[in-house]
């Protein structure tokens, strides 16, 4: 689907303007433009990246890849850039991060992404931002909404996510409930969503370093601010998330000692069984199974005489297993 936001320098705005429009729209120079591609087809692929606007083939390639990491090209003309945006699938520890690819020039933006994006979304929706800054502004500012907007998101669902994993982490170590199903999995999911934020907001907190500080003259002068504002916050969800991290992998450390530790219980009851019953076990057979008479057994006290030697055995084990603190 192709969405076009159109302003002219006399202050007209046109939302959703005729895709056949964008060519006479992209020649006028008083005018500026945001085209969104969502979940475009390959004809409008084609149309908008390769025959409108004529995007680099090596660009043009990179929107087809799902596993560029964040970064930035610059083409002269126009940035290229690749920027992820975060979403939980589920539970508040199972994020996973989508790619959006941003085409940046002094008189237009062109944003595409696969699935809905939210930020995106709000931004598309706000015509009065577009009317008094926006595009008014320019595409730059435009694009510093988008990622404001996103790292706002970023900042609750690592709030959540760092709350969820100390809420598994008190249920762990307060309650020692380590048999509940699949308390593992939401662990190993933690820990795995953690490494997957630090890969896509360490270069993200790179990229928008050099939006603020590099020579890149189609970014004016007074958004490079902007950008640094988003770099700061990034660094600070980047400082959450490596604790995060670093929570998620001492709460599998402790899962597992209590698991192993659970383990050596059970295995030290069963030994205390089987050591208790060896002897028992020994006396039974050596007297029923070797001898075809027993004289012993003559005497009515006999019978209870072998079932007290038998107790004694076994209290005594217990005793002294007692003794040496196994129960």
């Amino acid at each position: 689907m192709i969405r076009i936001y159109y302003r002219h320098a006399s202050g007209t705005l046109v939302r959703d303007l005729p895709p056949e429009q964008l060519p006479a729209a992209v020649r006028d120079p008083a005018a500026t433009v945001w085209v969104d591609l969502h979940d475009p087809t390959p004809e409008e692929r084609r149309l908008v990246l390769e025959e409108v606007f004529q995007f680099h083939p090596l660009a043009v390639e990179d929107t087809e890849n799902h596993r560029v990491v964040p970064k930035i090209d610059d083409y002269r003309r126009y940035l290229y850039m690749v920027i992820h945006s975060v979403y939980a699938q589920g539970s508040p520890m199972n994020l996973t991060s989508h790619k959006m690819d941003v085409f940046l020039s002094t008189d237009y933006l062109v944003t595409l992404h696969r699935g809905r994006m939210g930020s995106v979304e709000e931004v598309w929706e706000d015509e009065p931002f577009h009317r008094t800054q926006g595009l008014a502004r320019g595409p730059a500012f435009v694009l510093y909404e988008l990622l404001d907007r996103q790292v706002s998101r970023f900042t609750r669902l690592v709030d959540r996510f760092e709350a969820a994993l100390e809420e598994l982490g008190d249920e762990i170590f307060q309650k020692g409930n380590i048999d509940r199903e699949g308390i593992l999995d939401d662990l190993l999911t933690a820990t795995s969503s953690a490494l997957r934020l630090l890969r896509v907001l360490r270069p993200q907190r790179s990229l928008m370093g050099r939006l603020a500080h590099a020579d890149h003259p189609l970014i004016p002068q007074e958004a490079r601010y902007y950008f640094d504002d988003i770099a700061d916050h990034l660094d600070r969800m980047i400082g959450l998330v490596e604790s995060s991290q670093e929570l998620a992998r001492s709460t599998v450390d402790v899962y597992m000692a209590l698991a192993n530790n659970r383990m050596n219980e059970i295995m030290k009851v069963l030994t205390i069984f089987s050591v208790i019953f060896i002897p028992l076990g020994f006396l039974a057979a050596v007297y029923g199974m070797n001898f075809a008479y027993m004289p012993e057994l003559r005497w009515p006290w006999a019978y209870p005489a072998m079932w007290a030697l038998f107790a004694l055995i076994a209290l005594g084990l217990l005793g002294l297993f007692r003794r040496w603190k196994w129960i």
